[in-house]
């Protein structure tokens, strides 16, 4: 494995002088911010004219960030929540400002993961394929668009560690050290697992001497200092209260045995899982790339601790095992598992560096790379049409279909029956909170038996218990139980069947059903 040095190779690589090489950098850059603002304004563009209705992990948080609070959730930092609080403040409570923030999260992550490949890989052309790659991967390609909140900052803060760790080993300079406290700082407010890449990619350094004597300075320590002052809120809201503690030991419900064994399964599978397809196509697309990805890790024990040059496409894949091996340890001794595999985002996203490193040293690289290309371009394409179908078509193309309901609707009856901004809303369901929190934001929103927020109207202000309408009643005594007033009510709900409408179909072809009641 090599840092990817100046000189045409066997991967196609070109040379590129001292002297000319931040102005290549800059035009590389350039592109891949061309490309990735083009995707980020069509998806964007597409999902505001289809629906206003949110994503599906948008809803808690929309109902969470109601109030700003130094922590909602002891086992979730709360950076994406002030965020979306701070943006709210400004763009209000619409899809808009969920979109403004995935997307400017994305157009982030493509940039700083750019910049670190173009340092490691040192070509503009694999660089930018690093990019394009993205598109290869499941998580992103589809799952991105609707599925993710605090792991989109978390994507951002992963890819600029990495490259503020370059920084490092090049430069080394104050400023350098504070800009690395400042990133690990808000990264330590995103995802949990950003601590563990944390981890991970300082475990990688450890195995190099050569990049451990450039990196580790006593300036470590101002970026340390920074850091954690930056994490203080959360940490301190987090000790401050016992309960909030105790969220880090709920006992096993299945046992440990059993916790334990789907833990391993998940760590090992996790990588393959998150990467994939990518992980797949580049070694279909690169002839001896299997040979070559086995050596470099057969070189990670190899060269462990050797004092060696820095071998940075080795960096990066010692992060990724250290990861599964982390990931493994906690299988075994505190039974972690079970997670969805997009949690693995922090662990995995900057691998894609040393997948394209391989690529690029296999035997004939710079003949095969444009089919990669083509292949990322498709698939990207592939994933928009399948998008529009689900946005635009809706059934059969899918079930559920949210994009469809008609929350607007909804919101739009529950003003003319008398709702008005001194009101609240009470739901037993994020989804539906959530969504008409997006629709009415002059209206508090209770969802009930977990979160309140403050400053909620009383003396005679409506107060408004919704909910779907195939609903048990037992099932919403139970989540009403701290509103007997509402419970008594429920036999004397009103109905709302509001129609669905379609670009082409007739207006009410299909309806969703609400009932609710109003009290004062």
């Amino acid at each position: 494995m090599s840092e990817g040095g100046g000189t045409a190779g066997a991967g196609g690589q070109i040379s590129v002088d001292a002297a000319g090489e931040a102005l290549d950098r800059r035009r590389g850059l350039l592109i891949a911010l061309a490309g990735v603002l083009l995707y980020v304004l069509v998806h964007a563009g597409f999902r505001l004219i289809a629906s206003s209705t949110l994503g599906e992990d948008d809803t808690l948080e929309q109902i969470l960030v109601q109030d700003l609070r130094a922590g909602y959730n002891p086992r979730q930092p709360p950076l994406y929540d002030w965020v979306l609080y701070g943006v709210q403040k400004v763009i209000g409570t619409g899809l808009l400002s969920f979109l403004v923030i995935k997307y400017a999260a994305l157009t982030a992550s493509v940039v700083f993961l750019y910049l670190s490949a173009y340092r490691i890989l040192k070509d503009r052309v694999w660089a930018l394929l690093t990019a394009e790659s993205l598109a290869l991967i499941y998580q992103i390609a589809w799952r991105y668009h609707e599925g993710f909140t605090h792991e989109v900052l978390a994507m951002v803060a992963v890819t600029a560690t990495l490259w503020a760790m370059l920084r490092l080993h090049d430069r080394g300079r104050a400023a350098d050290y504070a800009l690395f406290g400042v990133i690990s700082g808000f990264g330590l407010l995103t995802e949990p697992n950003y601590t563990v890449y944390q981890m991970c990619l300082w475990g990688a350094v450890a195995l190099q001497p050569s990049i451990r004597r450039a990196v580790v300075t006593p300036m470590l320590a101002v970026s340390t200092v920074i850091a954690l002052t930056i994490a203080s809120p959360f940490v301190v809201w987090v000790i401050s209260d016992a309960t909030h503690l105790d969220a880090y030991f709920r006992p096993s419900v299945h046992g440990h045995l059993r916790d334990m064994l789907v833990g391993v399964k998940d760590a090992v599978r996790g990588p393959f899982m998150y990467l994939a397809p990518l992980i797949v196509i580049v070694p279909a697309v690169f002839p001896g790339f299997l040979l070559r990805a086995g050596a470099d890790v057969r070189e990670v024990w190899q060269k462990a601790f050797a004092d060696d040059a820095a071998d940075l496409p080795r960096l990066v894949l010692s992060t990724m095992l250290l990861g599964i091996a982390l990931s493994i340890v906690g299988g075994l001794v505190f039974g972690i598992g079970g997670y969805a595999m997009h949690v693995l985002m922090p662990l995995y996203v900057t691998s894609v560096i040393w997948l394209i490193s391989v690529a690029q040293r296999t035997g004939r690289a710079r003949e095969r790379r444009p089919v990669l290309a083509r292949v990322a371009l498709a698939i990207a394409v592939l994933a928009l049409v399948a998008r529009l179908a689900n946005m635009f078509v809706y059934d059969p193309v899918c079930k559920k279909c949210r994009w469809g309901i008609p929350y607007d609707r909804l919101a739009a009856a529950l003003r003319a029956d008398g709702l008005d901004g001194t009101g609240t809303i009470i739901v037993g369901d994020d989804e539906l909170g959530g969504n008409l929190r997006a629709q009415l934001d002059d209206v508090r929103i209770v969802l009930a038996g977990r979160y309140e927020p403050e400053g909620l109207a009383r003396d005679g202000a409506a107060r408004v218990f919704i909910w779907d309408a195939s609903d048990r009643l037992d099932d919403l005594a139970k989540a009403f139980a701290g509103y007997p007033e509402a419970v008594n009510a429920l036999g004397s709900a009103k109905l709302a069947k509001v129609p669905w409408h379609h670009l082409w179909r007739r207006d009410g072809y299909r309806t969703s059903d609400w009932k609710y009641v109003i009290i004062r």
